[in-house]
């Protein structure tokens, strides 16, 4: 919120920065509004991946019989 009253203050003269700058605060805040839920689903994503990196290590390096693993050719 501060940073948007020093921009305010600095009075830039770019319409169209002016408007990416409003959507961006916009945007912030939504994001401030929804901090919980977003937190919620992020911790969510990530048990998601670790799984899923695990079950892909389990499959691509454990895939292998142990008596055969250690064999030339």
């Amino acid at each position: 919120m501060a940073e948007r009253r020093l921009r305010d203050q600095a009075q830039t003269t770019d319409p169209e920065l002016d408007k990416r700058l409003e959507t961006l605060d916009q945007d912030l805040d939504i994001m401030e509004k929804h901090a919980a839920e977003m937190a919620e689903t992020e911790t969510g994503i990530q048990e998601e991946m670790r799984k899923r990196d695990r079950e892909h290590k389990d499959v691509t390096l454990h895939s292998i019989p142990r008596p055969r693993k250690h064999l030339r050719s």
